[in-house]
Order: C-alpha cells, then sequence, then structure tokens
C-alpha cells in the first residue's frame, strides 16, 4: 500500500533513509497527526513486548518521555531518552543471560562505586579479551564465567566480596586450573570481581550473547550520543523535532526487537539501520 497523501510520503521517504540522523538533522519533515498517533500505537505494542523484561519501567517511561519530549520540541531530552532505552535493553540481556548482580548493583547504587575503583569494562573487546587471558579461548558467558571479564583479586585486597566469586568455584565449573596474579599486588588472585560495563560494552556483549549484530545499535547509539554532546542542536524547529526523535526510536525497536527474537533478523539487522519492513509497511497505510 502506498501514503495516500504528500506529508506521508515525505515522512515515509524520510524514515527509510540509510544515513545517521546526525547528517540529515536539518532535513527532517514536519509531523503531522496521523504519524503521531501512529507512533503511540507503535509504544503500546512494544510496551507489551516488554513486559517480561527486568527493566521494562525504565524502558517504558523513557519512551513516554521520549514521545512527550518530541511532542515538546525538546530535541535533546527526546534523544536522551532513546539513548537510555538502547542501554537498558542491553543491560536487559546481559542480566538475563549472566547474574542479577548487575541489577543488585544499580538497586544499591554500588554500581559507581565499583566503576570509580576501576571495576569497569570499556568495551565488548576488552571483556571477552580478559576471559580469552585467562582460559585461553572464546567461551560462552553464563552466570560463572562472566566473572572473568572482572578484576582478579587476592584475600588481602577483595573489597567487593558481594560481586565476587571464588577462582576455585570457576575451575569447578570449567574443569581448568587458573592461575592468575592479583591485580593490586604480585600474590595469586582468589577471587574476580565483576566489572561494571559501559554503554558501548553493553551493546557489543549483547551481539555476543545474541549472536545477533548490533552495529546498527552501536551506530544509531553513537549518533545520538553527538547530538547531545558536542553539538545540541538547540535550534531545530519544532515541528521537525518528532520526525527526528520518531525515526531514531523505530530503528531502535527495530533493532531490540531482533535481538530478543521479537521479529525476523532478516527485518532488522540486515537492513543497514532501516525500520522493518513491516513498520514501513504499516507505516506506507496512513
Amino acid at each position: 500500500m502506498k501514503c495516500r497523501s504528500e506529508k506521508c510520503i515525505k515522512i515515509s521517504n524520510f524514515l527509510e533513509r540509510k544515513e545517521g540522523t546526525l547528517d540529515i538533522i536539518h532535513e527532517a519533515p514536519k509531523s503531522y497527526p496521523g504519524f503521531r498517533r501512529y507512533i503511540r500505537e507503535i509504544m503500546q505494542n512494544q510496551e507489551k513486548l516488554f513486559d517480561n523484561f527486568v527493566f521494562k519501567d525504565d524502558i517504558k517511561s523513557a519512551m513516554m518521555s521520549g514521545y512527550t519530549n518530541a511532542l515538546a520540541g525538546f530535541l535533546r531530552s527526546a534523544e536522551e531518552s532513546n539513548r537510555f532505552i538502547i542501554e537498558r535493553s542491553t543491560l536487559e540481556l546481559l542480566v538475563r543471560s549472566t547474574t542479577d548482580y548487575y541489577l543488585r548493583a544499580l538497586k544499591q547504587r554500588e554500581w559507581h562505586i565499583l566503576v570509580d575503583n576501576g571495576y569497569i569494562i570499556r568495551s565488548a573487546g576488552e571483556g571477552l579479551g580478559r576471559i580469552k587471558k585467562v582460559i585461553g579461548r572464546k567461551i560462552r558467558l553464563d552466570s560463572t564465567t562472566v566473572y572473568l571479564m572482572g578484576i582478579p583479586v587476592c584475600k588481602k585486597h577483595i573489597k567487593f566480596i558481594k560481586y565476587s566469586i571464588p577462582i576455585e568455584d570457576i575451575q569447578q565449573k570449567l574443569r581448568k586450573s587458573i592461575k592468575i596474579k592479583c591485580k593490586f599486588c604480585n600474590r595469586n588472585a582468589d577471587y574476580f570481581t565483576l566489572a561494571m560495563p559501559k554503554a558501548s560494552a553493553l551493546i557489543g556483549l549483547a551481539e555476543d550473547l545474541s549472536g545477533k549484530s548490533t552495529k546498527n545499535l552501536m551506530n544509531i547509539y553513537s549518533n545520538i550520543s553527538r547530538i547531545l554532546h558536542p553539538y545540541g542542536f538547540v535550534e531545530i524547529r519544532k515541528e521537525a523535532v518528532f520526525s527526528l526523535w520518531a525515526r531514531d526510536f523505530l530503528n531502535i525497536m527495530s533493532e531490540i526487537n531482533n535481538l530478543f527474537g521479537f521479529v525476523n533478523q532478516s527485518r532488522s539487522s540486515s537492513n543497514n539501520g532501516k525500520p522493518s519492513r513491516e513498520l514501513i509497511d504499516k507505516r506506507n497505510s496512513r
């Protein structure tokens, strides 16, 4: 089906463009009531898909916040919500695939304390590289092996016992001897303490956990981050802000749906970052 109006055609063509938002930020067409209603329908459908998520409330709140700020013409605030959705969705995958101690670190507000003490993963490559260094090969992340992306410590330097696992337990699970020095001295390590992943690491680890490409998701995240800083784009006309936010939102939903198996893979990461075919078809009937 084709769009029935010129304004629908303009919106549809804009949403299907392959460039990053930063590259076409001044080319966004005005949104219109029918398109805004369509986005609300998409949001309602997505909320149902997120019902079993640990972070469902965070994601749903961010969706509504983004929608409201986009309507008001506040691009930075709207895009910040989009970025938060990516962060929470990829963290969701890590928590459900490995350990809920990441969730506890958030709820007890200890995440930043671990980061400030150096327990951090800056990229997926860094985290997975730590595992390979210890084990000598690639291994699937689970509730035990995820600790190998963390920091090895001895009994003297163990600081976060709650977020640590004895090396003996890992050896028993993997049936492999592990010899590694404490990060803070020359003694043999007795524990591994979880490290907290940065957003870019979460996105990369989501690819390893799901077996599906997160390249598009990383590109979207990077684009949004540059909109927030250093540029800001406070001069974007209010009527175009909703179209800009909605384009990123639809692409993010398409990638997340693919990541969690809500849609066929051919509808997402293989489409060069465009919204899924299903979303396009529905939109073109407006």
